[in-house]
């Protein structure tokens, strides 16, 4: 049997090689129902992969911002979440980092020599780090993703089974209270699993609305990560729902103060 990822990947490749495809159609060649498939064209749209319409889906022609105008936009609100991510590293930590514009924010803030070792998928991640002389810094292999500055694939998700690191620093496309941690490519969630996998302890920071924002492909759930750091006006009911889930992760919010050096 088919498992939901793979299906939605699937369909994801279909619109784009064939420009539409119809729900009735789908719905015989992976042998389930137009209900199962009205479904995944919903979470395919909402994640942007696609656009549906009236009894199936077409491809997006707009086109998809790029890293720098991602990385520019709310740079204030992922400061916030990007300060309270430089507060979990502790000093001497292996880091592996994984590409995203929060993460390039997060990077930024860290001083040479507070983590041993910085390991990353993201090309521009590596290169903001190109100062650093004491902390050593090391940059995955794989195929180059331009829509995510990364470097994804089965090489990349083989280097990382053979990590073990103290911290990882996740990037997720939607964060569920019942379902977990979601991306919108399936190589995308393949990588940011196996990073949750390789570390002691794992942590994740996300915006407001990614937040019960439904993503088609499932990365793991939401006892698979020990911190979530969330902004500090999160909506109380979807705090409340997070920290219901059964084992909640520590939940942080990032603040909208620096804190002095001493």
């Amino acid at each position: 049997m088919q498992l939901a990822e793979e299906r939605r990947q699937s369909i994801v490749e279909l619109v784009d090689r064939q420009g539409k495809v119809l729900a009735a159609e789908l719905a015989q060649q992976f042998r389930t129902s137009e209900d199962t498939i009205r479904r995944d064209l919903r979470d395919l749209d909402a994640a942007g992969l696609l656009r549906r319409v009236h009894g199936g889906a077409m491809r997006r022609t707009r086109a998809e911002p790029s890293f720098g105008q991602r990385a520019d936009a709310d740079a204030a609100r992922k400061g916030v979440l990007a300060r309270a991510l430089a507060e979990s590293v502790r000093p001497g930590d292996t880091v592996l980092v994984d590409a995203g514009t929060t993460n390039l924010a997060f990077v930024r803030l860290l001083e040479d020599g507070h983590a041993a070792t910085i390991v990353t998928n993201s090309p521009r991640i590596a290169l903001e780090l190109g100062h650093m002389r004491t902390t050593r810094v090391m940059l995955l292999g794989g195929t180059y993703a331009g829509h995510a500055d990364a470097v994804l694939g089965a090489h990349t998700v083989a280097e990382i089974r053979r990590l073990r690191v103290n911290l990882a620093v996740v990037g997720v496309c939607s964060v569920e209270a019942d379902r977990g941690l979601g991306a919108g490519n399936i190589e995308e969630a393949e990588v940011k699993g196996a990073m949750l996998a390789a570390a002691s302890r794992r942590v994740v920071a996300v915006l407001n609305e990614r937040l019960e924002a439904p993503a088609p492909f499932l990365i793991a759930p939401l006892s698979e990560v020990d911190q979530l750091v969330l902004e500090p006006d999160v909506a109380p009911d979807v705090l409340a729902r997070l920290r219901q889930a059964e084992p909640a992760p520590d939940i942080r919010l990032g603040s909208t103060t620096t804190r002095s050096k001493a």
